[in-house]
């Protein structure tokens, strides 16, 4: 059965990494439970990442706050 189209737009994103990675994320797709190759696996990583992240309120996520030049005295 075909997979249904994302629901959520998307955009494409290249990553870089080493070949102990790449094996990391070969045997990981192997189990099944990831992805159906590599790149579905560290899709599914780097997702599941970044939620723990906004579910601990990280600082990182936080909005920057607005640039509009010098502060009034």
């Amino acid at each position: 059965m075909p997979r249904q189209k994302n629901a959520i737009s998307s955009v494409q994103l290249t990553v870089s990494v080493t070949e102990t990675v790449r094996e990391h994320l070969e045997r990981m797709t192997e189990t099944g439970m990831f992805g159906k190759n590599a790149a579905e696996t560290a899709n599914h990583l780097l997702i599941d990442a970044i939620r723990g992240y906004v579910e601990k309120g990280s600082p990182f996520l936080q909005q920057p706050a607005p640039s509009g030049g010098e502060e009034e005295n």
